[in-house]
């Protein structure tokens, strides 16, 4: 297979052709230089940003999808873990404000929107959040998958994913076919007990029976 060279953070390896990011740098013992999680293009662990030697634009990609090029650069994007914010009930405007002072620090510079890699309109959705809209926010967040670019891109440090998952889980809370009761909490750790056995054979046996009955 033709052998390519990227650089990582300026760092130069050997690739092969065809492979994407993530399978270079495994391949390059530099596992490490990415946070991964499903490999497969849906939590966002693996964000980084790309520029390309021969000019053409680079942007915003993610590491387990995206193919290896000739001369290509890579870069990382971590973003620091933030702590949770707790859900409320009837969340409206201000009561962001009180949990996300820094929802009134956009400048509307639209670079979060730009980052994003799902395309979500992240500043115009900000200003959906500054008003209260929040069914629309829920919705234009549906497809977040939480690479944190948009906060990391943001030099007003506004926090635009945080500030969607926390408005989604809000208004989730506002329903109640979707409280979950201790008593259900515990109901479903059984199931998962039941079925995530070591015994590979066993284990399709219950999950076939409790695909039929619904139950244990």
């Amino acid at each position: 297979m033709k052998k390519i060279e990227i650089k990582i953070s300026g760092k130069p390896i050997t690739a092969r052709a065809g492979e994407t990011i993530v399978q270079a740098l495994w391949s390059a013992e530099m596992a490490e230089s990415v946070q991964t999680g499903c490999a497969g293009g849906v939590c966002g662990a693996c964000t980084v940003t790309v520029r390309y030697a021969d000019g053409k634009p680079g942007g915003t990609e993610l590491a387990c999808m995206k193919p290896v090029e000739e001369g290509m650069e890579v870069f990382p994007c971590p973003v620091e873990s933030d702590k949770a914010v707790e859900p409320v009930a009837n969340a409206d405007a201000l009561t962001l404000q009180s949990v996300f002072p820094t929802v009134n620090r956009c400048t509307k510079c639209g670079s979060c929107t730009t980052a994003c890699p799902m395309s979500i309109p992240v500043m115009d959705s900000v200003m959906r959040m500054q008003q209260g809209n929040f069914n629309e926010v829920a919705e234009d967040f549906t497809t977040c998958i939480h690479c944190g670019l948009c906060r990391f891109v943001c030099e007003d440090k506004v926090k635009p994913h945080n500030m969607g998952l926390w408005i989604r889980r809000s208004l989730g809370k506002n329903q109640d076919e979707l409280k979950i009761t201790i008593e259900d909490s515990n109901q479903v750790e059984k199931e998962w007990q039941y079925l995530l056995i070591d015994e590979k054979q066993e284990r399709f046996q219950r999950a076939k029976k409790f695909r039929e009955s619904g139950s244990l």
